[in-house]
Order: C-alpha cells, then sequence, then structure tokens
C-alpha cells in the first residue's frame, strides 16, 4: 500500500509545480513606481534637467537605462551624489523618458520626435528608439524624411537610416528642392544621389541637386573638397546632349576640376562614339532603376542539347526575367560572332557563311550588310570607334590570321593586316584603338595561352609578353571599369591593359567553356556554357554573377533552357520594351 505524506503526495512521485502569473500586480508595481516618482517618495537621486528637478530612483534608472546604470557603478563624482544636472537636455522630453522608464508608455508627437529619438539614443533606451523609429515609418512623409535621414545618419541608426533613404529616393522629385537637402551631410548626399534607386525627372535633376548642394553658402570651402566625389554621383552620360553642352559645359564646377572635365569628356565620348561606351565606368552607364530605359544582356542564338536555336533573348539583372527579340534572321548555324556599336547588334559569319547582319534596336528589324571578304567562324568581331573588324577563326579548311574591316560610311569590307599567329576559338575585347585576343586553339590544333594584341590605327599585331595564366579555348571575355575578364573551362582571370598584368579570380560553382559573358548593374554575369569532357548534362543553364567589390561569384538563377550562345552583347532598350515586358 502506497503511503502518503502530509500533502496527499504519494511517495517517490515528483511533484509536478504550477506556474502563475498575475498582470494586475505587474500593472500595480508600475503604477506604484510613477506614484513614487511624481510623489518623490523614497527616491535616493534627483535628476535636474532645465531647472527642473525629478526626483528618481538609481535602481530603476538603472534597470530602465545602461546610461544610468554606467553612471552609477562609475566609482566618480556623480554616482556619489544625490543631485546630478544634466546639461543640454530639454526638460519636457526627459520627463517624457523618465516616464517611459518607470512605465513603458509614451505619448510621442511629431514635435517632439526628433528631441525624443536624440534623449532615448543617449540614455540607451533601446525599446524608446525603437518606437520612435516605428513613429518615424508610420508617419514618413516628403516633409520630415530628409530629418529623419539626417538623424539617423548622426545616430548612426542604420534601421531608420535605411528606411528614410529608400522613401528619399522614391520621393527625390519632391525632397530634392526641400531646403533640408542642402543641410545633408557630403556623406549623405553621397549615398543617396549614387542610389539606383532614385526617381527623377530625368538625371538633369539630379545634377541640378549635387550642384545646388555644392552652392550652398554654409561650408562652401569643405563642400568643395567634396566636389569630385558628389558631382561623381551624377551619372553624365545620361544627361542629355544638349544639356551638356549648354550647362554643364559652362559650369565652374565642371571647368575648374580636372576629374570634372573627364566626367564631362567620357559623357561627350558617350554620345559621340557609341563603340567606346564599355570601356568607360560601369556606374556611369549604368541607368538607374526609374530610367525610361533600361541595360539588358541579349543572349544570341546557340547551341542545345537537341540542336541549334535561332532565339534571342534578352535578360534584364533588376527583375531576373528573360523576354524575346525578333529571331536570328539566317538559317540556323553556329559559331557564329557578335558585337555592338552603341545599341545596334552585329552578327557575322558562322558555318560556311559570310554573312553580316545588324538589329536595329530602335525599329526591331535585322538588316542585311556587305558580306565579309572571307566566310568564317570560331572568330573574334569587335567595333572601335565606327569601325568593326572580324579577325582570325576557321573557314572550313584551315586556321586564318587575316583581319577584315568595315566602315560604316561605305558599307564595304576590306583587308586589315594580320595576326601575329592563326587562331580560332578565343576570347575577345576591343579597349581604346586595341583589340585583344586570349588564348584559343592555333593552326597546330595546339591549346594556346598567348594574348594577342592588335592595333587598329596601324592594322599591325603584337605577341604581348604576359600570356593567360593557363592556356585555354572557348574563351569568353568583356570589359569592366578598365579591366578585362576572362573566363573559360580553367578558370576566371582579371587583365589590366594599362599594365599588362593578370589576377587570378575565385572559380565558378560550374566550371565551364562558351559562356555568355557581360557586364550588367557594375558587375559580370555568366550564363548557360558548355561542361566541356561531362559525361551526361553536357550544357548547363546556370547564371553566376561575379561582384568585383566582394570578389565572389553567387548563382543569380538559370536561362530559359540549358545551351550555350554563340554571341552575348550588352545594350540599352528603351521605354517601349519596358511597357512590352
Amino acid at each position: 500500500m502506497n503511503r502518503m505524506d502530509s500533502t496527499g503526495s504519494e511517495d517517490n512521485v515528483p511533484e509536478t509545480p504550477s506556474n502563475y502569473s498575475s498582470d494586475e500586480h505587474s500593472e500595480c508595481l508600475i503604477s506604484n513606481f510613477e506614484v513614487f516618482r511624481r510623489d518623490g517618495g523614497y527616491s535616493d537621486i534627483t535628476v535636474k534637467v532645465s531647472g527642473k528637478e525629478f526626483p528618481c530612483h538609481k535602481v530603476i534608472l538603472a534597470a530602465g537605462s545602461p546610461y544610468f546604470k554606467s553612471m552609477f557603478e562609475s566609482g566618480m563624482e556623480e554616482s556619489r551624489k544625490s543631485t546630478i544636472e544634466l546639461r543640454q537636455v530639454d526638460g519636457e522630453v526627459f520627463e517624457k523618458v523618465i516616464h517611459f522608464i518607470y512605465t513603458g508608455h509614451v505619448q510621442i508627437t511629431a514635435s517632439i520626435l526628433q528631441e525624443l529619438f536624440t534623449q532615448a539614443y543617449m540614455f540607451q533606451v533601446t525599446s524608446l528608439v525603437d518606437l520612435c523609429v516605428k513613429f518615424f515609418k508610420d508617419n514618413m512623409d516628403e516633409n520630415n524624411c530628409l530629418a529623419a535621414l539626417t538623424l539617423a545618419d548622426s545616430h548612426a541608426h542604420q534601421q531608420l537610416y535605411e528606411y528614410a533613404k529608400e522613401f528619399a529616393c522614391l520621393h527625390f522629385s519632391a525632397i530634392s528642392r526641400d531646403e533640408d537637402f542642402c543641410r545633408l551631410s557630403s556623406e549623405c548626399v553621397i549615398d543617396l544621389l549614387s542610389d539606383r534607386r532614385l526617381r527623377s525627372e530625368g538625371e538633369e535633376q539630379v545634377y541640378d541637386a549635387a550642384i545646388r548642394w555644392l552652392d550652398t553658402d554654409a561650408d562652401t570651402e569643405r563642400r568643395h573638397g567634396s566636389r569630385f566625389n558628389i558631382l561623381g554621383c551624377v551619372k553624365f552620360p545620361m544627361l542629355r546632349k544638349t544639356f551638356l553642352l549648354d550647362v554643364v559645359g559652362k559650369s565652374q564646377h565642371i571647368v575648374s576640376d580636372g576629374r570634372g572635365r573627364e566626367l564631362l569628356e567620357d559623357a561627350i565620348l558617350y554620345h559621340a562614339i557609341p563603340a567606346r561606351r564599355p570601356q568607360l565606368p560601369a556606374y556611369q552607364i549604368t541607368p538607374r532603376i526609374s530610367s525610361k530605359a533600361f541595360e539588358t544582356a541579349v543572349l544570341l542564338g546557340g547551341r542545345l542539347a537537341d540542336g541549334l536555336s535561332n532565339d534571342v533573348e534578352y535578360f534584364k539583372s533588376d527583375s531576373k526575367e528573360f523576354a524575346s527579340l525578333k529571331q536570328l534572321p539566317f538559317k540556323k548555324r553556329n559559331e557564329f560572332a557578335a558585337c555592338v556599336i552603341g545599341n545596334d547588334i552585329f552578327v557575322s559569319g558562322g558555318l560556311r557563311s559570310g554573312e553580316v547582319w545588324k538589329y536595329d534596336s530602335t525599329f526591331e528589324q535585322w538588316i542585311r550588310g556587305a558580306s565579309l571578304l572571307h566566310p568564317r567562324r570560331r572568330h573574334a568581331m569587335a567595333a572601335v570607334d565606327d569601325s568593326i573588324y572580324v579577325l582570325g577563326g576557321f573557314d572550313e579548311d584551315t586556321v586564318l590570321d587575316s583581319v577584315e574591316k568595315w566602315n560604316g560610311g561605305s558599307n564595304k569590307w576590306r583587308e586589315a593586316g594580320w595576326l601575329s599567329a592563326p587562331v580560332e576559338n578565343m576570347g575577345y575585347v576591343s579597349y581604346g584603338k586595341y583589340i585583344y585576343l586570349f588564348g584559343g586553339k592555333n593552326h597546330m590544333e595546339m591549346v594556346t595561352s598567348s594574348v594577342q594584341r592588335y592595333d587598329s590605327e596601324t592594322s599591325t599585331s603584337t605577341l604581348l609578353n604576359r600570356p593567360l595564366p593557363v592556356g585555354d579555348m572557348c574563351l569568353s571575355a568583356a570589359v569592366l571599369n578598365s579591366q578585362v575578364y576572362v573566363v573559360g573551362l580553367e578558370g576566371a582571370f582579371r587583365f589590366t591593359p594599362d599594365t599588362e598584368t593578370w589576377d587570378v579570380l575565385p572559380d565558378m560553382s560550374c566550371p565551364r567553356d562558351f559562356v555568355s559573358l557581360t557586364v550588367l548593374n557594375e558587375k559580370l554575369y555568366a550564363f548557360g556554357g558548355r561542361r566541356r569532357g561531362a559525361k551526361d548534362n553536357l550544357y548547363t543553364d546556370i547564371i553566376e554573377c561575379f561582384d568585383p567589390k566582394k570578389n565572389t561569384w553567387e548563382n543569380y538563377g538559370t536561362i530559359p533552357v540549358p545551351m550555350y550562345s554563340y554571341g552575348c552583347v550588352r545594350i540599352v532598350l528603351g521605354a517601349k520594351y519596358i511597357d512590352d515586358s
């Protein structure tokens, strides 16, 4: 028979406690604390602010504010005083802070919000700071977002800063005319004007805002010291040509500063010589998200597991979406080459073909041009100023070292010298007056690491002393911020033409050749490709993105079907394509 103790429980049976709580008691306790504070009951410290005295209790102040806890534990003079005085603190707002510490309740109005946030931050009452931020968010408008941005900036409050900055970006047309805009710090102005989300009536409005900030009387000398950093946020190539000539070209901020003149010269180059646009700073030529035009990667035809494709797809990095352009106009063929002048796409050659076609994105049509002198495939095709060059390749009999040049004025091709060595399936880019050819396969069927530099002015080629770090073929290359990125099965590399030096980059997650490579949003994008040597799944649909600032690749989705494209170029499409997509 089991025995029970005096409480009625059985031997060896553990008790199970039941937990109860009383919200009424908690509320009563808080209420009594507040009564003691108001009446001065049991107080052991008096805080004097703006001539007003607040009897308080050290233990409650220390529990609710790390600022006061540190003060009372410091052993310094304040910790031993029965009265402490706080200077440069608004007394009426301080009373609300004390009331919140004691009760957890606060009434916030727009008129005290900034001072309340400042004091809450100063006294490290985090939960009160959070409520101030919530009030800011709930009541954010064009009249107070810049004040919120300034406040967050001065207190390094990242959450409020990002929220206010996004709001300011979306309402830039209105807030850029506000006097508070000119009171922003240079760091705030740079961060705001350089944001791609900035929604303006045009880049001219961004320029005007930058000049107005620079011309504000307050601290003029220091502001002018930030002039280039401020002006560098304006996307000068996106300004209208007439605005560049009539306004920008006459501004003392521009003409008196060598770096300012460089911004102007780059913008004029953008409009005057479209073929050189990829060589300009990527930030300057990347449209803002709200622009009436958007940059896109265009993939031209290619090889799939079940044959060839003549589809032309364009990709928007912001939405990760693909859409179609007009198909290639010729019979399906492989190993043609492509390049761009401005927003016009040129395609040449391919298997047993010397045809040349131009895609006019304005009129959405393919136009037949003069044919090559010598049909070829696996060749390079690059634009230098107003001319297009095809270099090397294969003519179904031999690997070529010949170069042809096309000029738009005559619509004719002519011989334009020779390469240093015959080559096919190489990576290539134009850079200034030069065309660089990386690696490839030579006339002896050997994969090479050679780098050839063709000079368009002299029609001569030079073999550089700094080859690719490894031999490779079926490479792709693109220019980003004065450096050339070369990607293939053996790895990814970065070449600096001015110093002829190489950097080895991290490998992609999926090693491949025949990658479609281009630059979007100041990053490098690699689409699809061929997993050379793979026993199955030879073609891949992976998109990877390389961020030079982070020096890392990341997966960025997939293309519509596993394949590799024979041409990949970057162009800017206009408002019609935004509406269609």
